[in-house]
Parts: C-alpha cells; sequence; structure tokens
C-alpha cells in the first residue's frame, strides 16, 4: 500500500526546535510538494525564540504576552491579555512560551513583551545568569527572602532591557503546612511554635526529597527556627499524594506551595514565616523597558493589586478543580468579577 502523504507527517514542535518525520511515498506522487510546502509553514509557525531575530514592534499600544509553561502563569498571562485588550492594547498571546532559559531570552530579544513571574526565582535564574555577577554575589543575591530585599535587588540583575512591575500581593511560595485540627491541638501559628513542639515530641515532615539539602530547605528550618524534623521524601512538589499524607496525619507537617487550592479545601494551615526562611514569590511583572509605558503599567499593577494569594488559589481551582474551566474562561470570569473588563487606563 502506497502511503498516505497527509497520514506520514507528524510534527514536534517544542521550544527547542522543530522535528518533523515524514513516510516518504513513491516519488511518482507530485503530492511531495504540498508535503514540503506544510512541513516550511509549520516550522515557521513554531515559537522559537532562540532560533530568530528578535522582532520587538515600536508601537507602545502593541504588546506580546507570554508566560512560563505551569498553569498558573498561564491564568495570569491570560489575565493580562484580558485587561490589556479591554484598555485599548493590541495583544499578541505568546502564552506557555516555555521556561526562563526561552521566555527570558525572548524577552531581550523583542519576541515577548511582557511575561508574569515569581520573584523570589527570578532573582535567583538571573543572578545565576549574569555574566557581570561574580560566582559569589550570585550565591549572595540567591540567599536574599524578603520581597523588599528581592525588589531592591533587581536593578542589579535585570540589565537595562528589562523592568519589573508592582509584585502582587499573592506569593506563590514554599511553606510549612499543617492541618487545622494539628494547629488547633498544639497552638500552631508559625514555624517558631512548630519547632518548639519538635523539642518535645516527634514532628514528621513531608516534602519533595531535595528539601533535606536545600538553604531553605530542613537546614534553613533549623538554622532559622530551631526545628528538628524526621524529614519524609516524596517528590511530588506537595500535590496530592503528600495533601493525603498530611490529612489523615501519617505526617505533622508538610511542604504545600502557597496557592495550592487544597490549603482553602482541606481547611489546611500554613504556618507563619517571620524570619523568611523561605523566599518570596510573589507574581511580579517582569517586562521590557520599552514597553513600560505608564499605560501599560497602569493596567498591569490594577490586575497584581487584586492577586492575593487566596484569588490565586480560586484562580488554580478554577482550572484544576470540578469546574476545570480553560484558562481563557477562568481568567475572563476572574477579570469581569474584578471589574477589570473596562477602560480605566
Amino acid at each position: 500500500m502506497t502511503p498516505d502523504p497527509a497520514r506520514g507527517l507528524v510534527q514536534s514542535c517544542f521550544m527547542g526546535g522543530v522535528g518533523i518525520s515524514v513516510n516518504r511515498p513513491h516519488p511518482r506522487h507530485a503530492v511531495m510538494v504540498v508535503v514540503l510546502v506544510l512541513v516550511a509553514a509549520m516550522a515557521t509557525a513554531c515559537f522559537d525564540p532562540l532560533n530568530r531575530p528578535g522582532s520587538r514592534d515600536s508601537d507602545p499600544n502593541h504588546i506580546s504576552v507570554g508566560s512560563g509553561g505551569v498553569l498558573e502563569a498561564q491564568i495570569i498571562g491570560q489575565i493580562y491579555i484580558d485587561a490589556l485588550e479591554a484598555n485599548g492594547f493590541v495583544v499578541t498571546d505568546q502564552l506557555n512560551s516555555g521556561t526562563r532559559e526561552r521566555y527570558i531570552p525572548a524577552l531581550r530579544a523583542g519576541d515577548i513583551d511582557l511575561v508574569p513571574d515569581f520573584a523570589g526565582n527570578l532573582l535567583q535564574y538571573l543572578a545565576a545568569n549574569t555574566p557581570t555577577i561574580s560566582a559569589q554575589r550570585a550565591e549572595q543575591l540567591s540567599s536574599v527572602t524578603s520581597l523588599p530585599d528581592i525588589t531592591k535587588a533587581f536593578p542589579e540583575v535585570l540589565g537595562d532591557d528589562l523592568a519589573v512591575l508592582t509584585p502582587a500581593p499573592g506569593s506563590d511560595a514554599d511553606s510549612v503546612t499543617v492541618t487545622s485540627e494539628t494547629a488547633k491541638r498544639y497552638g500552631l501559628k508559625s514555624i517558631a511554635d512548630l519547632a518548639e513542639l519538635s523539642k518535645r515530641q516527634t514532628v514528621s515532615f513531608m516534602a519533595n526529597s531535595e528539601f533535606a539539602t536545600r538553604s531553605v530547605g530542613v537546614p534553613g528550618l533549623e538554622k532559622n527556627y530551631g526545628l528538628r524534623v524526621d524529614f519524609k521524601p516524596n517528590n511530588d512538589s506537595g500535590g496530592q499524594a503528600t495533601i493525603n499524607e498530611l490529612t489523615s496525619g501519617r505526617v505533622t507537617a508538610a511542604d504545600i506551595y502557597t496557592t495550592t487550592p487544597a490549603i482553602k479545601t482541606e481547611n489546611l494551615v500554613v504556618l507563619e514565616d517571620p524570619k523568611n526562611n523561605f523566599p518570596a514569590n510573589n507574581i511580579v511583572p517582569l517586562i521590557a523597558k520599552s514597553k513600560a509605558t505608564p499605560k501599560v503599567s497602569k493596567v498591569i499593577d490594577a490586575v497584581s493589586s487584586k492577586l492575593t494569594v487566596e484569588e490565586l488559589r480560586d484562580l488554580n481551582y478554577a482550572v484544576s478543580g470540578p469546574r476545570k474551566l480553560e484558562v481563557e474562561q477562568a481568567a475572563s470570569e476572574w477579570v469581569a468579577k474584578e471589574n477589570l473588563d473596562r477602560s480605566f487606563a
């Protein structure tokens, strides 16, 4: 049977480049020309900022919005798009544009103008990837954990082409989280309270395996609070398996990211971290400096002001919970609820 060139064409377009697999029909079939045209068209459609020159539109009312691949970043990016469009901007959607290794070079090159990011993680990445900063200084910057200090450090690593707008109050950070029953039984409000408990009885703690050696993990908790734990590794990044262990009482506490919907749905308690053991990961808009006009800043700052940790949990739950909303619908509903679907800038 002669292979069908339409079925034989398989596109594999990803952030690292383009891969095309073609089952070759007999040379007498002229349709191969069509296949080659399709291959070329799909290759040019792939978004790969590292493999093409920058193309920043000089029009300040044209904004290209990208995001990381995690759903939370995509939701926030879509919120940016909706609010900007409501205020007369022409927006290009480049959401789900990969990791920082992809979207930050794209920002610098001009393929993207704006992305939502996470303050502490962004500072660590930029510090490690700024050639003018020594390894020693990069390590110092990576140990900065409070939001005011992180914000103060940004100009040193952003360069002349990037800027950050006002961070949102909501932070997607590591945490020490317990059940409400555990918090009530032992009078736990902060990590310091849990540290006192650990002097009297065993406190089991679940997190990804690297948490055992990270400076902000078990070593940091012991250094900053005197918290000693019986560490239980579970590499689901505070997902459902870890939550099940916590709610069943098989572990005392766990590292649950602060915008995880289960904190609300399972009535969990995030213990206060007054010594800033965990880096603040407030949502921060990262933007090309040439696009950071007063009008753009006004729109995005208005969005950021509404993004509390509770709102971020609700947005994540709208997509991952029973409703299973698409990112676009979750963002649209939220923008309307917050009265941001109108011209105000």
